[in-house]
Formats: C-alpha cells, sequence, structure tokens
C-alpha cells in the first residue's frame, strides 16, 4: 500500500511539473531537418537573402579592403564578385562581421549552413532564459512555433543577424533581474550589433536615470567600438557615419517596416515633422510605463522597435520578449495566450503570401506598447514568480 501511495505521489508530481524546454534528440533531429529545408530554399533564391551580403563583407575585410569597406564603389565591386544585386549595401557596424569572418573561408552554402545552425542556437537559448525567467513553461512549443512565425522563418531564410539582438535583450533582462545591473547593460550594448533597435532603449533608460545599467552598456559599447577599429582600421570607421547618410535605404523597404517611418510611408505621411514628435512622444510614453521591471523592459523594447529608423521584417523577432513579459506580468492572462499566438502567427504568414506591407504590423506593436502604459499595476500577477532577490536592489522595485 505505501509503496502504491509513493508511486501515485510520484505520478502526481510528473504530471503537475512544468513541462521545460528541453534540448532533446528529436527536437536536434527535427531542427536539422528544417535547416536542410532552409538550406535547399537559400541555394534556390539565393540573391534574395541577406546573407550574400555579411559573406562578401567579410571577404573584404579578409581579402585586403577592410579600409574601404564603407565605400560604395569597394562594396559594389565585391557584390559582382558574389553575385550580389547593388541594393544591398553592408550597413552594420564592422564588429558584426566577427562571427561571419571564420565562416567565409568555407563556401557560402556551408557557411550558410553553419550560421543557420548557430542562430537555432541563439533562439533556443533566448526562448530558454525568457522561459526560466518568467515561469511560462509550455515545452518545446515555443520552438516549433516560432519556426512558423514568419519574422523568425524570415531571419533563418536571409542569415540575419536579429536573434544576436533578440539574445542580447534577454539575457540583459535576466541579469537586470537579479540586480546585476552593470552586466547586463554590458550585454546589451551586444544589441549595438543592430544599434537602431537599442538606441530608443537607451533613450528611456536616460530619462529614468539608470546610470549603472548606462555604464555597463557605455563600457560594453567601448569594446565594440575598439573591436570595429580593429576589424576595419580607424579610416573606414570614420566613414561609417556618411556612408549611412548617403547610402539611402531603398523606398521598396520602408512599407515593410513595422515602425513609426513605415507605418507613415504606407499613409503617405513620411514627413520628419511628424516622425521625430512621434518618436519622442513614444520614448518619453516608455519611461512613464516603466513602473517595474517587466513593464518598463517590455515597453522601452517596444519603443525602441517602433522609433528605430530601419526595422527589417526580420527584426520583429524581437518582440518575443515584450511577450514573454506581458504574460509574465498579467497584462496578457495566461490562458489566453494560445488564443492570442496562433491568430498573430496566422496573420503574419498571411501577410507575407498576399504580400500585405507589413509596416501595418506597427499598429499591434503601438497596440501592446499602449497597453502596457493603461493597464493598472495592480492587475500584475508578475510579482508572484519573481524572486526575492530581483527586488532587492532598490534600482529594481516598483516605481524605483
Amino acid at each position: 500500500m505505501q509503496a502504491a501511495r509513493v508511486g501515485a505521489k510520484k505520478t502526481e508530481s510528473s504530471q503537475s511539473s512544468p513541462r521545460k524546454l528541453q534540448l532533446s534528440g528529436g527536437l536536434i533531429a527535427f531542427l536539422a531537418l528544417v535547416l536542410a529545408i532552409f538550406l535547399a530554399i537559400h541555394l534556390r533564391l539565393d540573391t534574395r537573402y541577406d546573407f550574400g551580403i555579411f559573406y562578401y563583407a567579410a571577404h573584404m575585410v579578409l581579402d585586403g579592403s577592410r579600409h574601404a569597406l564603407y565605400d560604395v564603389s569597394a562594396q559594389h565591386a565585391f557584390q559582382i564578385q558574389y553575385h550580389r544585386p547593388p541594393d544591398t549595401l553592408f550597413r552594420n557596424p564592422p564588429f558584426a562581421l566577427i562571427p561571419i569572418l571564420p565562416l567565409a573561408k568555407l563556401p557560402m552554402a556551408v557557411a550558410y549552413s553553419v550560421w543557420t545552425a548557430a542562430s537555432f542556437a541563439l533562439l533556443f537559448v533566448s526562448l530558454k532564459v525568457l522561459q526560466d525567467e518568467t515561469g511560462l513553461f509550455y515545452g518545446n512549443w515555443p520552438v516549433l512555433l516560432s519556426l512558423i512565425f514568419a519574422p523568425i522563418m524570415g531571419n533563418f531564410l536571409h542569415g540575419q543577424l536579429s536573434f544576436v539582438v533578440v539574445a542580447s535583450y534577454s539575457v540583459a533582462y535576466a541579469l537586470w533581474r537579479r540586480g546585476r545591473l552593470t552586466l547586463g547593460g554590458a550585454v546589451l550594448a551586444i544589441a549595438t550589433i543592430k544599434f537602431q533597435l537599442v538606441i530608443g532603449f537607451v533613450a528611456v533608460l536616460l530619462l529614468k536615470r539608470r546610470w549603472r545599467e548606462l555604464a555597463g552598456f557605455a563600457a560594453g559599447s567601448t569594446v565594440f567600438l575598439a573591436l570595429s577599429i580593429w576589424i576595419a582600421g580607424i579610416p573606414s570607421l570614420m566613414a561609417y557615419p556618411h556612408f549611412l547618410l548617403h547610402s539611402d535605404t531603398p523606398l521598396s523597404e520602408l512599407p515593410h517596416m513595422a515602425n513609426w517611418q513605415g507605418f507613415l510611408t504606407i499613409l503617405g505621411l513620411n514627413y520628419w515633422a511628424l516622425l521625430v514628435p512621434l518618436s519622442v512622444v513614444t520614448v518619453l510614453w516608455a519611461a512613464w510605463a516603466w513602473k517595474d521591471l517587466d513593464r518598463g523592459f517590455a515597453a522601452a523594447t517596444l519603443a525602441a522597435m517602433l522609433v528605430s529608423f530601419h526595422l527589417t521584417p526580420q527584426d520583429i523577432s524581437l518582440a518575443l520578449v515584450p511577450f514573454y513579459l506581458c504574460v509574465k506580468a498579467g497584462i496578457l492572462p495566461r490562458h489566453r495566450v494560445p488564443a492570442f499566438v496562433i491568430p498573430v502567427i496566422a496573420t503574419t504568414m498571411a501577410m507575407v503570401i498576399v504580400q500585405v506591407p507589413l509596416a501595418f504590423l506597427a499598429i499591434p506593436l503601438a497596440t501592446a506598447f499602449c497597453w502596457i502604459g493603461t493597464e493598472p499595476l495592480e492587475k500584475s500577477s508578475g510579482a508572484e514568480n519573481t524572486p526575492s532577490y530581483a527586488l532587492s536592489s532598490p534600482e529594481l522595485r516598483p516605481n524605483a
């Protein structure tokens, strides 16, 4: 009888225990199959995807043209060599090539495969960190469903760098939640690999006077500045601002940016007189909405996306972070998560298939952003899952 009771207790505990994200053999085999499919598609439509941009830029560094990295004529010469369209310019800072440089010595298909596998790892780590920090356990479903979420699928097909940004934000949040503010700020500096996605967030930190986080961010950014000088040299880095200002974003990309600039473009109202005040108000609202770490981090992340001057469809992957935090904070009730996720995945995929401008996604992003600031704080359920050490620092307490 006693043995039966023990067995029943074990069965009950196993059934009630949360289903955590696990890198099982079955998941690895499935991801390997997905990688093979992505590789086949990438090879067939190679010139449409972004990985070739990073690949030829890495060869500019390796083949002795690093000082001309931001010279348009030099980039065009390498575009011809590696069969890239002329409007596919490399616009990232030099240190963005760090993960690509070792791969550039491989054939492009092999390099893409290795980078895609690394991207799978970055996505898994991001989801694992968000799961552990928010207490939202759905087994391996987040990984499986994310693969059919259009921005994430596009990230893999393009070989983009957006997962580096997502991982940076996720780990920075985890560190801040543990009171490691300076280190978290340094990790957030990794997101400057796409610096337009972190400028708005840093502006919110400045308004909130989060000096330790900003000190860490400044230290991390200094390291990456030094790495950029080492990779491309000072003359090339000095030419970078002029290059950015005079290498205009192709007009065809603007309707697919889910930020204020893209949304104003499809309305025919893309004027600085509207864009600048709207961006300022967005940052101010995010700072006002920072009532606690969960809400503040979610609002600042969405603000950074909306005010960014360049947001690729793949960069929408960053919305994973505020999604998890909104559920943790009780802004989106947990029992409504399936009813929310499935329509979002279906809608974004339909928009891509039917070729609806993705700039319309700025509407739900802005809605969620405003929702965070207006939802009463007392409805938040996030404190239930917040360990004591997360509130031990005065800077992390609500209304700090």
